[in-house]
């Protein structure tokens, strides 16, 4: 994916805002959307240092650095060895965050105020930044980096798109395997075997057949149950492109819907385009969730739709601001996200339907091509 050096100049006057001269970055996804770097083996920690007036500084392991051949990197690259440590249970070693306190002395910004991302330390950690940096103060910066990734960018959207094709051939693979009989995990497996041979990458690939009721239940995974012809069948897909996600998701009826099942479906059907409907630019996500619970239908009661109805959605599957009642949160043009939203009624079943789009400043694009009737 093509970096945009865009990105650091909102960071920069977000620092500015918060009188912030250094953030030290310790999140996977926040490092790659600050300096390009899609660094591998999650088990091995990556950061990177922003300062305005230096170039990004990327730490990353001496193992990760051999792989960096070929790849667009928008920083100075840092490596640290890979030492043993007693704390075999954390992710980030005392040789990473010598490696960070002996870049930030390096750089001077070892006594102005430095941005964290406090979610992702842990109390020793802080406390050991505290230590070597007496004179330094110290800010949690995690909520404006989330702002920041909001709004995206020309390159964040078309790996996104790229993302939606590959998980449309999942659902399409799904429609033409899934048959009763078979079992929901033999069926899962021959979907993402597809994906990836359709260019989908290791990290975020799900592919969930889930049968009965089960798909009420987030991230539920795909078991040894076998398939029904009187149940609705759920196919969840996920799937990421250059790091960036996308999700897809449709119900089928592998027999004859009876006449319940028929009405739940189209009362979920009707919430998606009640949705695109309403969605414009500064529209509350509140006021969203609340015109899709009142027009999408009176049959069934308002805990029929399960919240939240969508999520932003681009490094990471599920990223703020959500679609659900109470938001404080608008619509912003150049916002993608993914609408996703699942009914259930005991003894009827549960449905699906998860689609990506893209906040426009005359309202909604669908990022997706799948007919959503599939019944």
């Amino acid at each position: 994916m093509q970096f945009t050096p865009q990105r650091l100049d909102r960071v920069y006057r977000s620092m500015r805002r918060e009188e912030i001269e250094s953030l030290v970055i310790t999140r996977r996804q926040d490092v790659q959307y600050l300096t390009g770097c899609r660094c591998t083996g999650h088990n091995v920690p990556v950061g990177c240092i922003i300062s305005e007036g230096h170039q990004p500084q990327l730490i990353i392991s001496e193992s990760q650095k051999a792989t960096l051949a070929g790849e667009t990197i928008l920083a100075k690259i840092h490596s640290f060895g890979s030492t043993v440590s007693e704390d075999w249970y954390r992710v980030q070693g005392q040789a990473y965050w010598n490696l960070i306190v002996s870049v930030l002395d390096e750089l001077n910004l070892s006594k102005g105020m430095i941005g964290l991302q406090f979610d992702w330390l842990s109390v020793r950690e802080l406390d050991n930044l505290k230590s070597s940096f007496p004179d330094a103060g110290f800010r949690d910066f995690s909520q404006n980096l989330w702002k920041l990734r909001y709004i995206k960018d020309a390159a964040e959207i078309d790996a996104i798109r790229q993302a939606v094709k590959v998980a449309e051939i999942g659902v399409r693979t799904a429609l033409e395997i899934v048959t009763s009989g078979k079992s929901e995990d033999e069926v899962s497996l021959e979907i993402e075997s597809a994906m990836r041979g359709a260019g989908g990458q290791q990290r975020g690939i799900r592919a969930a057949v889930l049968s009965g009721d089960r798909a009420r239940f987030p991230f539920a995974q795909p078991g040894p149950h076998r398939i029904k012809s009187e149940d609705f069948v759920v196919l969840d897909i996920t799937v990421s492109h250059s790091g960036y996600f996308a999700e897809a998701a449709r119900t089928i009826h592998l027999g004859q819907p009876d006449a319940q099942q028929r009405k739940l479906f189209e009362y979920l059907l009707n919430s998606m385009k009640v949705a695109e409907k309403v969605m414009r630019p500064e529209t509350s996500f509140e006021e969203v969730t609340k015109q899709i619970l009142k027009k999408a239908g009176k049959g069934f009661p308002a805990d029929t739709l399960i919240q939240p109805l969508g999520s932003s959605i681009g490094l990471d599957l599920r990223e703020p601001p959500y679609i659900t009642s109470g938001s404080s949160y608008s619509l912003k043009e150049g916002m993608v996200f993914t609408l996703h939203p699942t009914v259930f009624v005991s003894g009827v079943g549960s449905a699906k339907i998860a689609d990506v789009f893209l906040v426009t400043s005359e309202g909604v694009e669908n990022l997706a091509s799948l007919a959503r009737e599939t019944m």
